[in-house]
């Protein structure tokens, strides 16, 4: 995260309206104004809709991000940040650097820094127990291996290859018939180099052992070759021969577990259960290792931390939000099914909008309101009052809109016409989509029951798509094993609001709304709030037949 801040998500409702989106961003500049201590980021859990890019393109503020879901992740939980090796990485250093890891286990990277393979402890030991039996044919091993494994010094010649591709001889071992395979090295002391004997088996290396000096030796001018020094003794140089060698036969690449940062932490539970492994590489979307973890990591995640304003029912918010640690809830709703894992700050007040509260919160903190903040708090407001025709506006609303408009410089009327306008265009847009948007879902006594609303322009302009949007919420309701789904048409073109009902107790609303019997349909005028004019008679309903 940006200057290394706790990032603490500010959000709204699911199917994001002018209020909830609005209160986000609003909020979020409030906080990061207050404390420096964390980044508060405003974001969605949805697509915005078009009266909301109206107002955030007409105060020239940036969308905010959108949130898919905020179960725990691998990316949530304390990785082990590791080096990963090569496969050209000699045994040696390999078992250095893995002697040191928790899980003894590590991620091997090809060369763009993507997972390849892992390498173990006992993937080493056969490798380290082999260098005790001088197996010196037929070897190939990074020149930069050698060098640094039998701590070489180059006294003469250039190195012209990467890789060393030969036998190795202890020159004591020949005889004066003795010859040596193409581009042989031979290990020798001061005294066999002085004789100059080795220089008619045409060596391509030399390594002369025991030298702390090389300054010592003198080079030979019409050798060809390469000449090393290196203070080790011969004996220690044969038995360091083999953790020269490259990891790279020894490298587990089939059937590789691991996991990605983004995977639910509960999946990565399911798949532990038939793993035989301890410890896992990490990648990034990229392929790129990100770290390790082993199983005692699942018990050490850090919850994200989230601010939650225009609603505190779960069903409304977040995938995973039972898993998150909740500061603050910013709100104007009932209080419902609402549970923490500890204290928070909760505000909830009577009126007609989040945004109302929040610019109390501004005047209360003595922070000044910019021009853009006023502008989305004033559209919050006019949005969830409806240009205060709503009856959950208060005078409150009232006064504040008209104390952010001054700010903001603009027309509450004038404004307020033109932003909702850009309301939902039925004709162009999917029946789901119109009914999906602003759906929320209550549970009333035994019944499961959802309501959506829109705002529209002239409702009769669109009898012709009526049809298929019963049919649809039908669907809808089906596909969300509901009791009651209730469509709101809202207008203030025509001065209230269409209802349209579905599902099998789809009397509930008929009794509660006066409709006439076999109606799946009436307009209600002066009808403009879900929360005051819909929920509440329906409840009524519901527990007047318990």
């Amino acid at each position: 995260m940006p200057n290394n801040k706790n990032a603490v998500y500010v959000f709204g409702h699911k199917n994001p309206d002018t209020d909830s989106t609005c209160a986000a961003i609003t909020y979020a500049w409030l906080k990061n104004k207050l404390d420096s201590e964390k980044e508060y980021i405003p974001a969605v859990l949805g697509e915005i809709n078009a009266e909301t890019e109206f107002c955030l393109e007409y105060f020239s503020v940036e969308k905010p991000k959108k949130l898919e879901s905020l179960k725990p992740r691998v990316a949530d939980m304390r990785l082990e940040r590791i080096q990963p090796v090569r496969e050209q990485d000699s045994i040696l250093e390999v078992v250095q650097k893995i002697v040191k890891t928790s899980g003894k286990t590590l991620p091997v990277a090809d060369d763009r820094g993507r997972l390849m393979g892992i390498i173990s402890i006992t993937d080493l030991v056969p490798a380290m127990l082999s260098s005790r039996q001088n197996h010196l044919t037929e070897l190939e091993i990074p020149i930069t291996n050698l060098i640094s494994v039998l701590e070489l010094s180059k006294l003469q010649g250039e190195l012209e290859d990467d890789v060393f591709r030969g036998n190795v001889y202890v020159f004591s071992d020949l005889t004066y018939y003795s010859r040596i395979s193409r581009n042989g090295l031979i290990i020798c002391n001061r005294h066999e180099f002085g004789t100059g004997f080795m220089f008619s088996l045409e060596p391509k290396y030399i390594i002369v052992a025991d030298v702390d000096d090389s300054s010592v030796l003198n080079p030979i001018e019409d050798y060809k070759g390469v000449i090393f020094t290196s203070r080790k003794n011969i004996y220690d140089l044969v038995q360091a021969i083999n953790l020269a060698l490259p990891v790279s036969d020894l490298i587990k690449k089939e059937n590789l577990e691991y996991f990605d940062l983004y995977e639910d932490i509960e999946d990565v539970r399911k798949n532990l259960i038939t793993s035989k492994y301890r410890s896992y590489p990490v990648v990034d979307e990229h392929g790129k290792i990100a770290g390790m973890f082993s199983r005692s990591n699942l018990m050490d995640i850090s919850p994200k931390e989230v601010i939650l304003v225009d609603h505190n029912e779960k069903g409304q918010s977040i995938d995973g939000i039972e898993t998150n640690r909740i500061l603050e809830v910013i709100d104007h709703h009932r209080i419902s099914d609402f549970q923490t894992m500890g204290p928070l700050y909760y505000r909830a007040e009577p009126v007609g909008s989040t945004n109302t509260i929040i610019c109390k919160a501004y005047m209360e903190n003595n922070v000044k309101i910019p021009k853009d903040m006023a502008g989305l708090m004033l559209s919050g407001i006019i949005s969830d009052t409806l240009i205060f025709k709503s009856p959950t506006c208060t005078p409150e609303d009232k006064k504040l809109a008209e104390f952010l408009a001054k700010i903001a410089e603009v027309d509450i009327q004038e404004f307020g016409i033109r932003m909702l306008s850009k309301g939902e265009s039925l004709a162009v847009t999917p029946p789901r989509e119109i009914i999906t948007r602003d759906m929320k879902r209550f549970i009333m006594g035994n019944y499961k029951v959802s309501v959506s609303q829109v705002n529209v322009g002239d409702i009769d302009a669109y009898q012709s798509i009526w049809e298929q949007v019963k049919d649809e919420l039908e669907t809808v309701c089906k596909d969300n094993n509901l009791d009651l789904s209730i469509l709101m048409l809202t207008s203030l073109v025509m001065g209230g609001t269409e209802l349209i009902i579905a599902g099998e107790e789809k009397w509930l609303a008929q009794a509660a709304f006066n409709m006439e019997k076999g109606k799946d349909n009436i307009f209600i005028e002066g009808m403009f709030s879900r929360k005051k004019q819909v929920v509440p008679k329906l409840m009524a309903m519901v527990y007047s037949k318990t």
